[in-house]
């Protein structure tokens, strides 16, 4: 692991785990979790279970994530070697802006159960780019504004694939 985060580091920023700061290892951490996972076999079948739903509150994916890969404590203990705290870097990650409410969450169970099932399954939704909206108080009065949580190196995976859902009559 720590090799391939300081290769990751400084083909990336031209950084070490040392000299690093806490955004850099979060995004070095990001694709050495998505490069393990991408070498996970696949679970393939007959058929293939959609969970379809208008919002997914999936919460923050990296320690979830490494807790699933088994690499939670040598991560944990790997950073606090080079003097970073995981949770720290848990805090360099956009929260997914993928909903807001009971709907979003009880989505994010159902993929938790297909996963824990070993089910072949996906959710499927829109993808909300700025997010639903991100609202803050200003002179006493509520504001919304949008709330861009995809970065260019994200969990996302872009299969290239793209529907234009168009709207009014």
């Amino acid at each position: 692991m720590e090799q391939r985060l300081q290769e990751i580091l400084n083909e990336q920023f031209g950084k070490t785990l040392d000299t690093a700061d806490s955004r850099q290892v979060y995004q070095a951490l990001m694709l050495f979790t998505k490069e393990k996972m991408a070498a996970l076999p696949k679970t393939t079948g007959d058929r293939k279970l959609y969970y379809v739903s208008a919002e997914f509150l999936i919460g923050k994916l990296l320690s979830n994530n490494l807790i699933n890969l088994g690499l939670f404590e040598e991560a944990k203990d790997l950073l606090a070697r080079h003097g970073h705290e995981l949770t720290a870097i848990e805090e360099a990650e956009n929260e997914p802006s993928l909903g807001n409410g009971g709907l979003g969450r009880l989505a994010a169970c159902f993929l938790d159960s297909i996963a824990t099932l070993g089910l072949c399954g996906d959710g499927a939704g829109l993808n909300y780019h700025d997010g639903l909206f991100y609202q803050k108080l200003e002179n006493h009065k509520q504001k919304e504004e949008k709330n861009p949580w995809i970065t260019p190196q994200s969990w996302l995976t872009d299969t290239g694939v793209r529907f234009t859902v168009p709207f009014g009559g």
